[in-house]
């Protein structure tokens, strides 16, 4: 739970920018005890009014290798506007920021502040960002894990409550976490986008009677498939021109589009393709443990599906009654053809599991 000494107000709405940046160059001049995530924010800050015409950026690794970018703040800019016309938050809204000011969503939340003359909210990045001293906010922005999280209490619950729009992004929304987002009024997006975009291009209602199971791109915004099955997007007024991702797509009649998985995920098992994040889509309402859906080398298949479960390994009778469920959920040959327990997963940085884990 945050403290309410950690919480960092920009009232964007009520400074100017020359006041905002000699707030920033003060924080570091007389802060005799600095929090690393005020810090990155408010050199974010300093950046932005900086005269310079980008802003250094690493992408996430969703169109290959993760690698640093520049990004234009005039597209910076446009895409901060497209969001707070889609949602309709209007001039002088509250905001919450709750995400590392290292990955682009949390740049463009700063940026959506300055553009939209927001009141923002700021509190430590982490898993449980419930901020019971914020008032009602008109928009926030969170991670899938974030919200599961704050949907495990009445506290985190309640905090959600008071939240107007809510837009998802950095990771697969659960099957179970859609089920449980029916539970609460404020319209909430998944959003689809990347690094190089400037964050989302396309979204989906993930709640309410007009969900949906497809992105929709905004306006501006251009898809096709190359030959490999791969979405390209093409957004001129973002500055992006036939941006080949690594995501496998299914492209609709109206204009949608699924994502099915990610061409370095996707396992050949004895001539078939399987998406492993679909089959985890569908795991997500039976398995409460961490888990990831990965392959190993077999001498019949090429390679056999196999489900990694962080846990120690259960009891025989626990592991049958596991196999006998999964098969109510995945049918043919998207059922596991192992499942492997580990004690504890690799991730990176950021928390996300390595799905190259060594199961010896």
């Amino acid at each position: 739970m945050a403290k309410e000494k950690e919480i960092l107000r920009l009232n964007i709405g009520a400074f100017d920018e020359e006041w905002l940046l000699n707030y920033a160059n003060m924080h570091f001049q007389l802060n005799a005890s600095p929090a690393p995530w005020k810090d990155d924010l408010l050199h974010f800050l300093i950046d932005w009014l900086s005269e310079s015409e980008i802003i250094n950026a690493q992408t996430s690794g969703s169109t290959g290798i993760p690698k640093k970018i520049e990004l234009q703040k005039k597209y910076m800019e446009v895409s901060a506007k497209a969001t707070l016309d889609f949602l309709g938050v209007e001039p002088g809204a509250t905001a919450l920021l709750c995400l590392p000011i290292s990955y682009i969503a949390a740049k463009m939340m700063l940026v959506r502040a300055f553009i939209g003359k927001m009141d923002l909210y700021c509190v430590p990045p982490s898993l449980n960002p419930v901020s019971p001293w914020t008032p009602y906010l008109d928009f926030a922005a969170f991670t899938p894990a974030q919200l599961g999280k704050l949907m495990e209490t009445g506290t985190g619950m309640a905090f959600l409550k008071r939240i107007n729009k809510i837009i998802l992004g950095g990771g697969p929304v659960p099957q179970a976490l859609e089920e449980k987002s029916q539970k609460l009024e404020a319209p909430i997006w998944h959003t689809y986008g990347m690094t190089e975009t400037m964050s989302h291009i396309a979204l989906r209602k993930i709640n309410g009677t007009d969900r949906s199971d497809f992105f929709y791109p905004m306006p501006g915004v251009h898809i096709e498939k190359n030959t490999e099955e791969c979405l390209v997007i093409d957004a001129q007024h973002l500055g992006v021109f036939n941006l080949v991702t690594n995501d496998i797509v299914e492209l609709q009649a109206d204009g949608g589009f699924s994502v099915l998985g990610r061409k370095d995920h996707v396992i050949n098992s004895g001539g078939v393709k399987l998406f492993p994040e679909q089959i985890e889509h569908k795991l997500s309402t039976i398995l409460s443990q961490p888990f990831f859906v990965g392959s190993l080398p077999d001498p019949n298949l090429g390679e056999k599906l196999v489900l990694f479960i962080e846990s120690k390994i259960p009891k025989d009778s626990d592991i049958h009654k596991l196999q006998e469920l999964i098969k109510t959920k995945l049918t043919g040959f998207e059922i596991p053809k192992e499942i492997l327990f580990l004690e504890k997963f690799d991730r990176t940085e950021s928390g996300k599991i390595i799905r190259e884990q060594n199961p010896e």
